[in-house]
């Protein structure tokens, strides 16, 4: 495992505008991006003109993209309605990501609820899943289930019993440790994690967090921090990736900036307001990464 072949960054994470991306992907050496928002505009609503952009700038660049970060299914799974809508915008998505040359779509598994994966409600969400299977067959575009913590979907627990039975070649996990330090009650992320999903673990996600009391009554919550400096333990998560042989690529969405984000951004990353320094954050997880890689 080297830095930075295996490690990449979501775009949005940087800036809205391509010639600040491009500077930044020259100044870390990566290969690529992986994309989410751009020009202001939600992954839901890019035009084509920003998909020639992006095309344009990987040909020049010799860039990979890694994934595209898409909202599909972070929705409720009671809402008929914004299911159909959707299916529309994984439909989209998938011409996006075949214009892009990039074989990995990342979607959710709704919204949470108590008793999160009782039997109905998993053989439901897996129905939805296969629908959107079947969109993609022949694609050779592949759909990386992330976890999440307001989604159905947000410990190892809940991410191996979605993916039970679920076609191997094209469904698997984009991990994100950190995520599971967002879910109420239950123990930090741990390495066994990894260990756990190997065989069906497509693409890791990289940010850090801290869990802290608030300042009312309630469970402890997360707070973004620098890579490196929260809970997740990436040294030893990395050490872990190595262990099982992992081969796939990182995707760095540093989620902290000196100025706090708006939880709604949070949930929806998109435009100008989530981006707002971006740069200066990734710059910082980039370079602490770069370190704990260099040491292992």
């Amino acid at each position: 495992m080297k830095f930075p072949q295996k490690f990449t960054i979501i775009s949005d994470e940087v800036s809205q505008d391509l010639p600040v991306i491009r500077a930044f992907v020259r100044e870390f050496g990566l290969s690529g991006i992986e994309l989410r928002s751009f020009g202001g505009r939600a992954f839901r609503d890019l035009s084509n003109e920003d998909v020639a952009a992006i095309r344009g700038a990987a040909n020049d660049e010799g860039w990979k993209i890694f994934g595209c970060s898409t909202p599909v299914f972070k929705c409720a799974l009671e809402d008929a309605k914004a299911i159909a809508e959707h299916r529309e915008i994984f439909k989209r998505s998938l011409e996006v990501a075949q214009a892009l040359n990039a074989n990995l779509l990342r979607i959710f598994t709704f919204l949470r609820q108590p008793d999160a994966l009782e039997p109905q409600r998993l053989a439901r969400v897996k129905e939805h899943l296969l629908g959107l299977v079947e969109i993609a067959r022949g694609s050779g575009v592949r759909l990386g289930i992330e976890n999440e913590h307001s989604c159905l979907t947000g410990t190892v627990q809940e991410m191996t019993a979605i993916l039970d039975g679920l076609p191997v070649e094209t469904v698997g996990a984009i991990w994100d440790p950190c995520n599971v330090l967002y879910v109420h009650d239950v123990p930090p992320p741990a390495p066994a994690d990894i260990l756990q999903l190997a065989p069906r673990l497509f693409h890791l996600h990289v940010k850090d967090a801290v869990r802290r009391a608030p300042a009312t009554n309630g469970g402890l919550i997360a707070v973004g921090t620098p890579v490196g400096v929260g809970e997740v333990n990436w040294r030893a998560h990395l050490q872990a990736l190595r262990q099982c042989g992992y081969a796939g690529f990182f995707s760095v969405e540093t989620h902290w900036r000196l100025q706090k984000i708006d939880d709604h951004l949070l949930h929806l990353p998109a435009g100008y307001g989530f981006s707002h320094g971006g740069e200066t954050a990734s710059r910082t997880c980039l370079h602490n990464l770069r370190a704990i890689v260099e040491t292992l």
